[in-house]
């Protein structure tokens, strides 16, 4: 199995999608993500085949029910747009994304993957920082990232 570990804030949820939901007045529950970062997220699942785990702080709604309606909304709009969550990174006590990944990865039958993420938290780990791709946080997931992305998949390394 291929797998995108996807990161929210930054990637999905942007400048844009903020200002749209500030206009229409949406709550957690309701909010609405970036249109074109949903867009290309869809392509890039669709061209990949691979399946979406969650690797970002808005997995914490698993885990905390005041957080539960952001989370549940999320999931709907992902599945919504033909990206449902297969799974989430797990929530360690350390709070490093990378030693989270890392578990998740090794918990799990992966045969390749891609990072998408506005932050390096990989740095230390050369395995996965060589599978992050860079999304601009104010511009979200973009054309250009989603290829990068796909290129990482292809890589047989």
């Amino acid at each position: 199995m291929d797998v995108i570990f996807l990161d929210v804030d930054g990637v999905l949820a942007t400048p844009c999608s903020r200002r749209l939901n500030r206009l229409l007045g949406r709550g957690p529950a309701s909010l609405l993500l970036d249109p074109r970062a949903m867009r290309h997220l869809r392509w890039l699942v669709r061209r990949s085949g691979a399946a979406v785990v969650l690797s970002s702080t808005w997995r914490d709604g698993l885990y905390l029910e005041e957080c539960r309606p952001l989370t549940d909304n999320l999931f709907r709009r992902l599945a919504d747009n033909g990206t449902p969550v297969f799974d989430a990174a797990p929530v360690l006590d350390s709070g490093d994304k990378g030693d989270e990944i890392a578990a998740w990865l090794a918990a799990h039958s992966c045969r390749r993957f891609v990072i998408l993420d506005d932050h390096d938290f990989f740095g230390r780990r050369p395995a996965l920082h060589c599978r992050w791709v860079r999304v601009p946080g104010r511009a979200g997931l973009r054309r250009r990232q989603a290829m990068q992305a796909l290129r990482v998949l292809q890589d047989p390394r």
